[in-house]
């Protein structure tokens, strides 16, 4: 990976900080990759390929407005992403969605509305007005969601689109939780 950073930084001059947005960039276009390669062959194994790639189509139109978990390691970043993605599949088949759609539609959007996004201490930082961009894209891709859900409520696509993002609000208050509680027990050590 250094060797791709550093070929570019000499060939097109970069920056610092550019340097340090592309390594970021490759670091997790190559894990996110390399997960969910290995976790579509676990999930073909078990005859849910369609569920787990509705999954992710669904997922990569919301996560990256509104941010979420990140874990230290790439083994911990797996696991979680493959109970994420079980945990959605296993809703989809086992709980009708039509009973909960509303509640679910309300209690993602307004998880969103409060907290979203939550960026990683690793991203680049952003402008208040690029995080505000963030929240609005993530409140547009829910209402859109939802509002397709509303008019076409038997579309797989559509059923697991809806659990994802609930799955993704509640990841959301997991996160800000855990921020909050850092934030409360730096200030105790100091």
């Amino acid at each position: 990976m250094d060797s791709i950073v550093n070929y570019f930084e000499k060939e097109f001059n970069l920056s610092e900080i550019e340097k340090a947005k592309l390594e970021y960039s490759l670091n997790v276009l190559f894990t996110d990759i390399s997960k969910l390669l290995i976790l579509f062959i676990i999930f073909s194994i078990f005859g849910k390929v369609k569920e787990f790639l509705f999954s992710m189509l669904a997922l990569l139109s919301i996560r990256p407005f509104t941010g979420g978990l990140h874990f230290n390691t790439y083994l911990g970043c797996f696991i979680f992403t493959g109970l994420f993605f079980s945990s959605v599949i296993t809703l989809y088949n086992l709980v009708a969605l039509s009973n909960y759609s509303t509640f679910i539609f309300a209690f993602s959007f307004i998880t969103t509305l409060t907290i979203a996004p939550i960026i990683h201490k690793n991203r680049p930082s952003y402008s208040k007005h690029k995080l505000k961009q963030f929240k609005v894209m993530g409140l547009a891709n829910i209402s859109i969601h939802f509002l397709l859900y509303f008019l076409a409520p038997e579309n797989p696509y559509l059923n697991i689109s809806a659990w994802v993002i609930l799955l993704q609000s509640i990841q959301l208050i997991i996160k800000k939780g855990v921020e909050i509680f850092e934030k409360k027990n730096s200030k105790v050590i100091m």
